[in-house]
């Protein structure tokens, strides 16, 4: 790998700079295409890909939101708060999956509500097995979907979806062999990366607080456990529908999984663009801070302190398109919670990282630095990150890191008030409704 790799314009290949990625081998025949074509021409191509997975994304969102069409000011609302975000530049500066896989997560959530109750829509059943396929770039950020399992049809077309999966893994990964190896390069892969500054995991922000390294890892199973048997509780004892608790567990997947970016941060625009379009009083409140905290790179603001002007206008920016979706209706003061976080954020945060400045990959490599010769791609991956100096402990990158899992906390609140809200709603609005004889019992029949 690092013998191209080495190759790449801007790289510096006077000392081993490789930077390997792990990922399902159902995608090795779009990375080989890609593979095929000049590096500026695949770096074109994928980028192209990536900002048509946004826009995918977008569209599936407001549709799922059921946002008027004839108000143009949603979808620029929506693009604003997207392409604004921190997980979206993330994404595409860095060319991740994960907006390919949010926007199949969000495609396969409408293909399923558009599907009938029975499999027998072949278009909607395809369209939803197409979406789960793409949702399955990564793995654990899909897991959401399993939420949404409820009716037939959504159960068929994911079972297709993971079914050709499956078929792509096994024919393209060598088998059965080949898929144990993958299985296994995964897990050696979670363990470099386990506790580096980059994963925004309870487990990686506990080691930045001072926890050993038994104890963070035991936090990290402690709160996926915890979060994962309370969200099933919330979703059952609210009475959640189908769409509402995959909202809801796409919040919790930050503290469900050991493995999360910034930018897997991608999958929370989904429940935050339905929230931003739909949500009133309370829960829009929330869900605007929400926005703020997950949509804003903190730790950037600490790796890249000379761009904390630009980071701090694109938070505005997300508070904004946040505010301007939801303008089908006259402003409240809830549309006020954004930019009031936004502005409180910013005034603590922007010292404080600067006062704390944090390491980047592969900027802070020691020159000439060469790892071992007879280590594996993970270990070698390893050695990389602490010779940056990404597995030191500093509470002030902890607490950055807390900043986007607290948005997410904030954001399950907003998708329950929410939803017994618009319940609460729909109660009276029937109370309300007089009640109209089935047919007219004023004349005897003759």
């Amino acid at each position: 790998m690092w013998s191209v790799e080495r190759t790449i314009r801007g790289v510096d290949a006077s000392r081993d700079e490789l930077l390997p990625y792990v990922g399902p081998a159902a995608a090795l025949p779009l990375y080989g295409a890609l593979a095929r074509l000049p590096h500026p021409v695949a770096v074109g191509v994928w980028t192209a890909a990536l900002v048509a997975a946004c826009f995918a994304l977008v569209l599936a969102a407001l549709a799922l939101a059921r946002a008027p069409a004839r108000r143009a000011v949603a979808p620029l609302g929506a693009a604003l708060l997207a392409g604004a975000s921190g997980a979206v530049t993330s994404d595409v500066a860095l060319g991740q999956s994960a907006l390919l896989a949010a926007a199949g997560i969000a495609c396969a959530l409408l293909a399923y509500e558009r599907a009938p109750r029975s499999p027998l829509d072949v278009r909607a059943v395809v369209a939803g097995a197409f979406a789960t396929l793409f949702a399955g770039m990564q793995p654990n950020l899909a897991l959401a979907l399993v939420a949404r399992m409820r009716d037939r049809a959504a159960f068929f077309a994911a079972v297709l979806g993971a079914a050709a999966f499956a078929v792509l893994t096994v024919a393209a990964g060598g088998g059965l062999r080949g898929f144990a190896g993958y299985v296994h390069r995964l897990g050696e892969h979670g363990r470099a990366e386990r506790f580096i500054t980059i994963q925004h995991t309870p487990a990686a922000i506990a080691w930045s607080f001072g926890a050993p390294a038994a104890a963070a890892h035991a936090t990290g199973i402690a709160c996926a456990l915890a979060v994962t048997l309370l969200t099933i509780a919330v979703i059952v004892r609210a009475r959640l529908s189908a769409r509402t608790g995959t909202l809801l567990a796409l919040a919790a997947l930050p503290f469900a999984i050991p493995f999360f970016h910034e930018h897997d941060f991608v999958v929370e625009l989904l429940p935050l663009i339905v929230l931003a379009a739909t949500a009133q009083g309370r829960a829009r409140a929330l869900a605007g801070v929400a926005a703020v905290l997950i949509g804003t790179d903190w730790l950037d603001l600490a790796q890249r302190p000379a761009s904390d002007a630009q980071i701090a206008a694109l938070a505005f920016a997300v508070a904004c398109g946040f505010v301007l979706l939801g303008r089908g209706a006259r402003a409240t003061r809830a549309d006020l919670a954004p930019f009031a976080a936004w502005f409180a954020l910013a005034c603590a945060m922007i010292p404080l990282a600067r006062a704390h400045p944090a390491p980047t990959w592969p900027d802070a490599l020691p020159a000439a630095y060469r790892a071992p010769a007879n280590a594996d791609a993970s270990a070698v991956w390893a050695g990389e990150q602490h010779a940056a100096g990404l597995d030191a402990r500093d509470p002030a990158w902890g607490a950055l890191r807390t900043l986007p899992l607290t948005g997410c906390i904030l954001l399950a609140f907003a998708i329950v008030g929410g939803a017994q809200r618009s319940e609460h709603r729909e109660s009276l609005a029937g109370k309300a409704a007089p009640a109209l004889p089935d047919k007219d019992t004023r004349y005897p029949r003759s």
